[in-house]
């Protein structure tokens, strides 16, 4: 009888579980969104307790689609850098801080300063506000009453599994992204978390994301009308296991997801002197490998908010969505250059190369002339040349690039998809699974309970190309010169983005 495994996926919005079977072709996929609240600026956090329902939820929606009778095993996949600090009964003393939330950027400062050759040494990377030691620095300085109750600090995807299995631990690639991980000994690195101030034995225990941790609980089991002993595997940060998704962990392949934010990761094993401070590096889940990562923080966040800006909008409807596909195929009959606008997309500060907080979103060169079209299009261009800036260090770093393999949700807006291509200048193959992340959590759960860990065989079975575009030279060559034009404008707007910055917290004084 053909088996069926499970990933459970919790996002940055929404937690999602996918069913596939024994080759990897999803069966099905439930979705759930949850919250994320901004209780001052700057800050992004999520309660972790607010995962749970969404979880049961989707889970009991899979197996009903699916049945439950051939379900063996599932393993989880879980938003990066997200600490979430737990009591002595395992019960979330603090929201969870995102990957976005930017409020340890003096800590992120300090460790700079004080540590930065250390942190270079350990991980080749800075110890950035994203990264999870200076989350950690920042609630041990501002919530000290609360950090002398923490027992254990796990990530998104090690609480989720606390609560199916009722045992906590962690695996390499969250461990890596905590920038405390000692890569070579697979094991904590004590001496310097002891070193900065925090208590090693906050920490849990460190497996590999294809390691059997336990079974769903009988009384969990009987919530998501799971069969009993459901075994569960570890798994890990989500674009570790995006990487299974795409394939992304062989020489050669880039993968770029568009979600709200945007990534490109690539296996990398030399020259990362190159992307320092510039991208971020990270333990693949296929052992011994690391991946290096670029992060664009406004993806389609961005193309969304410039649509609810042009619709006087506060939220967007499914069908607000469509409305927004379409008027990004207006935009891209229009010539390249959106009419002299140039977007600068950080909305949520920079990030790769340049990760600057106090960077700001820019709509430079408008005119009586422009109008929606024209807005759209520089959204979709700015973020594309943000994409585009991380491709080129991945390709200085790991030399040619081969491949390129496109998934998230903003395949789905196609004008967008050729407007990247065309910018970047080299073919993109889509992936019929958007959800890359889900679907190498379940892959990571079949690799486990089969004990056959060749994720190059397992990849691609699992990987379906549905579209391949090809990029229009004539408009590549136009965009290398728009390109320019867009780096030379952040390089003159970022000093006033600091100036306003400083204009901000005094308050409006001009001082």
């Amino acid at each position: 009888m053909n088996q069926i495994y499970l990933g459970i996926d919790c996002g940055t919005t929404s937690i999602k579980c996918m069913a596939i079977n024994e080759k990897g072709k999803k069966l099905y996929v439930a979705s759930r969104m949850h919250v994320t609240n901004s209780p001052k600026e700057g800050w992004m956090e999520q309660e972790p307790a607010g995962w749970v329902q969404p979880m049961f939820e989707t889970v009991r929606e899979c197996v009903s689609a699916v049945g439950k009778e051939r379900i063996k095993a599932l393993a989880l996949s879980g938003h990066m850098s997200s600490p979430v600090f737990l009591d002595d009964k395992n019960q979330p003393l603090y929201p969870c801080m995102t990957v976005g939330d930017a409020r340890c950027e003096k800590q992120a400062e300090s460790l700079i300063k004080g540590y930065e050759d250390k942190f270079k040494t350990r991980t080749n990377n800075k110890p950035l506000a994203c990264f999870v030691a200076p989350k950690i620095l920042w609630f041990i300085q501002n919530e000290p009453e609360k950090y002398k109750q923490t027992k254990t600090v796990v990530m998104a995807k090690d609480y989720l599994r606390y609560v199916l299995t009722g045992i906590l631990n962690t695996d390499t690639t969250d461990a890596g992204n905590t920038l405390l991980f000692d890569e070579k000994s697979g094991t904590w690195d004590e001496d310097f978390i002891t070193e900065l101030g925090i208590r090693s034995d906050i920490f849990p225990k460190i497996v590999q994301a294809t390691d059997y941790v336990g079974s769903v609980l009988p009384d969990i089991a009987k919530e998501c009308n799971l069969p009993s002993e459901v075994s569960v595997y570890c798994g890990g940060a989500d674009m570790a296991c995006s990487q299974i998704g795409t394939g992304s962990f062989k020489e050669g392949i880039l993968a770029i997801t568009l979600s709200t934010s945007g990534q490109a990761c690539m296996n990398i094993s030399d020259h990362m002197d190159v992307g320092y401070g510039k991208v971020t590096f990270h333990p693949s889940v296929v052992k011994g490998k690391r991946y290096a990562m670029g992060s664009v923080f406004s993806g389609g966040l961005a193309l969304n908010w410039c649509y609810r800006m042009l619709s006087g909008k506060e939220k967007l409807s499914k069908e607000d969505l469509n409305k927004m596909s379409l008027l990004a195929g207006k935009s891209i009959s229009e010539k390249p250059g959106s009419d002299g606008v140039v977007f600068l997309p950080f909305l949520t500060g920079s990030g790769s190369p340049y990760f600057c907080p106090t960077d700001r979103a820019s709509l430079v060169g408008m005119s009586t002339t422009t109008n929606d079209k024209s807005v759209f299009q520089a959204v979709m261009e700015g973020v594309s040349y943000n994409i585009k800036e991380s491709v080129e260090l991945m390709s200085e770093m790991a030399g040619e690039i081969t491949t390129i393999y496109l998934s998230g949700g903003g395949t789905h807006v196609k004008a967008w998809i050729r407007v990247l291509t065309d910018i970047i200048g080299k073919k993109i193959h889509i992936l019929e699974e958007s959800d890359a992340s889900t679907l190498g959590a379940a892959l990571i759960a079949a690799a486990g309970d089969r004990q056959e860990l060749n994720f190059e065989k397992i990849s691609a079975e699992a990987m379906r190309v549905v579209e391949t575009v090809v990029p229009d030279m004539n408009r590549t060559e136009k965009y290398k010169y728009l390109y320019s034009v867009y780096k030379e404008y952040y390089q003159m707007l970022q000093v006033m983005y600091q100036k306003i910055e400083d204009f901000v917290k005094e308050g409006g004084k001009c001082e």
